[in-house]
């Protein structure tokens, strides 16, 4: 785990279904965490609560010191980064340390020594170069007598390669001899060392995921032993084992179980034990529990929201839908998941004491980092005042420090009473109970108390949305945003009873038709246009006649502008409420079902237009909201106009909706510039300052026939989630005399936004980035703990994609439309990608299933 200056932890999941269903039954589990061999701790027993934060290498000692002294923490742990080649400390970092090392006594300093997953030593000669290195460390600073070897050198985020090119594991033997030289070394210089191992939670033992590859801790361990026992040792490669037993999400209570998965999460110490027992028993390794050897929790953290008067002080946008409040409350309840920070910091800590040879517990940073995509774990917001938390934290590590946890009645506190076999677990009275054109809302019943989830998704297919439900009750209510009308839906519920019991209710639904007048407004915060106060994705056409309005209504065309063949009047009484229509300013108005707004003249700045020079608004659309569609003149990429980009400010001031048209393959006859459609649309987005953005996308020839200008259903798709995943919230459709075959693939692009549906409004997250920055762009969207990732190769060539995903850690995807599934460790999976390709992958979130109940 890294702090604020480097690559932060984020919450990791399990690819499971059924483990994450069994998070469900935890509501009341009778066997919720390893089993406890005493009441309190054992004569002599040494455990103590630390921090990770590296922010005394940043110039806060004095306040890292007097915030943990107020807490009771005993010990901080830092980092400190090598580099091959690197035998003894630079004078930098000599500087850096000094302040962190000598600035944090009289706090016990633990150093993480490591660098990045390429660089990990796999050879003699960087094995002693590390070494020598951390030797060098110990022979300056002599209060330091804690070292972690390597982070997480199970995971393919900090050790590569993790196998061999056979398929053989490869990390675990070369973390061994790693792990003997250092002990071997720093023995020989201070003879009390404690040499730490370290292990993440995850991994996923499958050498064919490439540079995404990684083990389990349970196997890992076993390699390890398996290589120490090849070397024929007879010495110890540790003191302690340093395990970082991060939950699957900030809310999973720290007892929580992993039985059918590989993890090894705090609740999993009796698997641990066990794994270490198999790989050292009967070795010169001893085993915790033996001689002075014992566990660490060096990571462990639970991330918060962020208070309305905080927000100040953070940048970017969290990515962590499983973020706690810091304290509610239901402070301290154990029903259900974790309601708060404080309940999760207090069980944890508590826990961690209570369990056999557990020797400290590491919480993950002082104080929040400042970038929300970073880890917002702290007790302290970033500008370093206390949270809510705080108070929780310090009474804990009070009562640690006083010897004063009775962990029989912890044990007993977190055992709810076992549910009654006569009852058994049913769902019932699955309904609506609201229902309009773009919402629903959907109840049931199960017959005790449990939590569910629902699954939700046009009629076809498989799941694309998820609710997770929280807390333990008998009636549950999910309402469903962002649904696109006169559509059919289908919903699956499922719950997973304390006893294991499961149920599992399928449900269908239509919403219905528009009728009357809509109101249409703008939500700046996610720069998304709302109908009825519900998220609203327009796929517009232009300039088309009512007696070919059948034809687009098909394929799913929503919104109609500029009639040639009569006025708004005639648009509205055509289309009956079947779908939206706007004027166009300066004609004549009307009114109608789904009238929403006017378009303000089409290209106004290619005209010269600036804001001042704008027609007024039709009779009948001054309520509603006002669209303006530039040319690509604004766009870095292309020329400027001959009066240049001034006007540009003015006339989005002046509009609530702003579009583009760019037509590489039309207007500038150049296939080589499609990728531009995304790079101008970031750009608009940028703009636009929070108002929604669309682009218009070209669906039939108009200027540059055939050849690679052709526009065909591969360039409107690609094209069209170009835009998507470049921020855009709408796209038209010109001209309106598109081909038969690219009616087909407007209609599956309209099917998969209805199934994506509320998901394409939420912002968009950091950049995915690929390898190599190739060819392949895409679009990152989070919704309910859900990811959407939208990857298209721009280019008419095939290629190939690595993709790293902020906040993936792990989770499996699917591939919409494709029947296909893909296994991911950490952050990057890679993909083929045909000419022109769009491949749509979602993961989903947390206890929830890809293909329903």
């Amino acid at each position: 785990m890294q702090s604020e200056n480097e690559e932060s932890f984020r919450t990791r999941v399990s690819p499971r279904v059924r483990r994450m269903r069994s998070l469900l039954a935890l509501l009341a589990l009778t066997m919720l965490f390893a089993p406890v061999t005493h009441t309190s701790s054992a004569p002599g027993r040494s455990f103590f609560v630390g921090v990770d934060e590296d922010s005394p290498k940043w110039g806060r000692s004095r306040a890292t010191v007097a915030a943990a002294s107020t807490l009771g923490l005993k010990a901080i742990r830092i980092t400190a980064t090598w580099r091959p080649g690197e035998s003894r400390l630079s004078g930098a970092d000599r500087s850096v340390l000094d302040e962190a090392i000598i600035g944090t006594q009289p706090l016990r300093v633990v150093v993480a020594v490591y660098g990045r997953a390429d660089d990990a030593p796999q050879d003699e000669i960087a094995r002693n170069d590390y070494c020598s290195y951390v030797t060098d460390l110990l022979r300056r600073y002599p209060a330091v007598r804690d070292v972690v070897v390597w982070n997480e050198p199970n995971s393919a985020r900090f050790w590569q390669p993790q196998f061999n090119a056979d398929g053989t594991s490869a990390a675990p033997a070369a973390y061994q001899a790693l792990l003997a030289q250092c002990w071997t070394m720093l023995h020989a210089v201070r003879p009390a060392v404690n040499v730490i191992a370290a292990s993440a939670p995850r991994g996923n033992d499958d050498p064919r995921a490439g540079s995404a590859a990684s083990h389990a801790p349970g196997r890992w361990y076993r390699e390890l032993g398996a290589a120490y026992r090849s070397s024929g040792r007879r010495q110890p490669i540790f003191d302690t084992v340093g395990h970082n037993p991060y939950p699957d999400f900030s809310s999973e209570r720290p007892w929580t179980r992993h039985p059918n998965s590989r993890s090894i999460a705090q609740g999993d110490h009796e698997k641990l034990t066990r794994a270490l027992e198999e790989a050292f028993r009967s070795t010169g390794q001893p085993l915790p529990g033996q001689g002075r050897v014992s566990i660490w929790y060096m990571e462990q953290g639970f991330q918060t929201t962020i208070d309305r008067a905080k927000q100040r002080f953070y940048t970017g946008r969290e990515t962590d839908s499983f973020a706690l409040p810091a304290r509610s409350a239901s402070a301290g309840s154990k029903q259900g998941l974790a309601p708060d920070q404080a309940t999760q910091l207090v069980d944890a800590i508590r826990l961690a004491y209570c369990q056999p040879n557990v020797g400290a517990y590491f919480t993950f940073l002082l104080a929040d980092e400042r970038d929300l995509y970073g880890w917002q774990s702290g007790v302290l917001w970033a500008d370093w005042t206390p949270k809510p938390s705080h108070s929780a934290l310090m009474h804990v590590v009070q009562e640690i420090n006083g010897r004063a946890v009775d962990c029989a009645a912890l044990r007993r506190s977190t055992a709810l009473p076992p549910p009654s076999t006569e009852t058994r677990l049913e769902l019932s009275n699955i309904r609506v109970t609201a229902l309009s054109p773009l919402s629903a809302t959907i109840a049931w019943r199960t017959s005790i108390p449990t939590g569910s989830w629902l699954a939700y998704g046009p009629d076809e297919g498989g799941p694309t949305l998820w609710h997770v439900a929280d807390g333990s009750r008998l009636s549950h209510s999910v309402t469903l945003s962002g649904l696109s009308f006169a559509t059919a839906y289908r919903v699956w519920v499922s719950a997973v009873g304390p006893d294991g019991q499961e149920a599992v209710g399928r449900f269908q639904f239509k919403t219905p038709a528009l009728s009357g007048p809509v109101r249409a407004s703008v939500a700046r915060r996610t720069a998304t246009l709302l109908v009825e106060s519900e998220p609203f994705f327009p796929l517009m056409v232009w300039s088309q006649c009512p007696g070919d309005y059948g034809k687009s209504l098909a394929v799913g065309v929503n919104l109609f502008a500029e009639n040639p063949c009569g006025d708004l009047q005639d648009q509205l009484d055509a289309l009956a409420g079947r779908a939206l229509s706007a004027g166009v300013s300066g004609k004549p108005g009307g009114s109608g079902p789904g009238l929403i707004g006017f378009f303000h003249p089409d290209e106004a700045d290619g005209f010269g237009l600036n804001a001042s020079m704008l027609p007024e608004a039709p009779s009948g659309t001054d309520t509603g909201v006002s669209f303006l569609t530039l040319t690509n003149h604004f766009y870095s990429g292309a020329e400027p106009l001959a009066w240049g980009r001034d006007m540009y400010p003015g006339l989005i001031a002046a509009a609530d909706v702003v579009g583009f048209d760019l037509y590489p393959l039309q207007e500038w006859c150049r296939p080589s510039r499609v990728p531009d459609v995304y790079f101008a649309q970031q750009e608009l987005a940028e703009l636009a300052r929070g108002k929604p953005t669309y682009q218009w996308i070209e669906a039939a020839e108009w200027r540059c026939p055939g050849g690679q200008t052709a526009v065909t259903p591969a360039t409107v798709r690609a094209e069209a989630w170009l835009a998507i995943a470049g921020g855009a919230r709408g796209l038209g459709f010109f001209p309106a005399n598109w081909s038969s075959e690219v009616s087909k693939a407007i209609a599956r692009i309209s099917r998969d936004i209805a199934k994506l549906g509320p998901a394409l409004f939420s912002l968009p997250a950091r950049p995915a980035t690929t390898s190599q920055s190739g060819p392949v762009k895409v679009g990152l969207r989070s919704y309910l703990g859900a990811l959407y990732i939208i990857a298209v190769n721009s280019s008419q060539v095939p290629a190939e994609a690595s993709i790293r995903v902020p906040g993936l850690n792990g989770r499996p995807l699917t591939v919409l439309d494709e029947g296909r599934r893909l296994d991911v460790e950490g952050d990057v999976f890679s993909d083929s990608f045909a000419p022109l390709a769009v491949h749509i992958y979602i993961a989903p979130p947390p206890g929830t299933s890809s293909s329903g109940p």
